[in-house]
């Protein structure tokens, strides 16, 4: 490696510019990161393309305003030792954190083959747990929004299906004296619409007035029945297709659970 080269290329980094120390680096090139659990840029990572996005990337990340200063180039044989310092604030952290290194660069002809970076990871570390924390944290904010979100579609499609007044109780057991899904769909309206589903399907008169008794706790069962079956036991003919929604599914989706 001609005189001079290690040094100026970490001169650059200094300055933000990683361009002339990635450019010494052949595709075959590996630089090394120990197998720590939970320890973010673990693994080798080969050529300028693996130092770019495996390690440089992934570090500015962990360490908002990352910059690098260089210390001392010692250089013997085959092997030269960079130091310095890293600096860079740690996520969930108020304040700046100094990091020393020392880089070991191992030369076969004068070019770089294997490098390996000596600092204190656990800091790292703990970083990149706090991030994977916070991005989980984001990530069940986002499925509480869309729960709450689905429960207010069900809240609509029932009142829609005719479940007059109805209000569905929040998941999270507020609301007051709302009404619960299990409470709603045994309703009197919800029971129409088991009838109406059930008599599409094909069922009896008898197997529908059974459900309605044993399963929805229905007892006055013949005023739903005669609006659904004409006195023959057949369905009513202008019976609406459609009508049996997504209430009725609730329905008899909480009677069979309770079964």
């Amino acid at each position: 490696m001609p005189e001079g080269i290690l040094r100026g290329s970490y001169e650059a980094l200094a300055r933000g510019d990683a361009g002339p120390l990635l450019g010494m680096l052949p595709p075959e090139f590996e630089w090394r990161e120990p197998e720590i659990e939970g320890y973010p840029l673990s693994g080798v990572h080969r050529g300028a393309s693996g130092m770019a996005k495996g390690f440089l990337a992934p570090l500015a990340e962990l360490l908002d305003g990352l910059t690098f200063e260089l210390g001392e180039v010692v250089a013997a044989w085959d092997r030269e030792v960079v130091t310095g310092v890293m600096r860079g604030r740690a996520a969930g952290s108020p304040v700046d954190c100094e990091l020393l290194f020392a880089h070991l660069w191992e030369l076969e002809s004068g070019v770089p083959v294997r490098a390996t970076g000596y600092f204190d990871r656990s800091r790292l570390t703990l970083t990149g747990n706090r991030r994977q924390l916070a991005e989980l944290a984001d990530e069940l904010l986002e499925q509480a929004a869309e729960i709450r979100l689905q429960w207010s579609r069900l809240g609509d499609a029932l009142r829609a299906a005719g479940v007059e007044g109805a209000q569905v109780g929040r998941p999270d057991g507020e609301g007051g004296g709302s009404l619960s899904p299990e409470e709603i769909a045994r309703g009197p309206a919800s029971a129409r619409l088991v009838a109406v589903d059930m008599a599409h399907e094909g069922r009896s008169r008898e197997e529908v007035e059974a459900f309605l008794r044993d399963e929805l706790d229905v007892e006055d069962t013949e005023a739903i029945l005669d609006e659904v079956f004409d006195p023959s036991g057949e369905p009513q003919p202008d019976l609406p297709v459609d009508e049996a929604s997504g209430a009725a599914r609730l329905a008899r989706l909480f009677a069979r659970n309770r079964s």
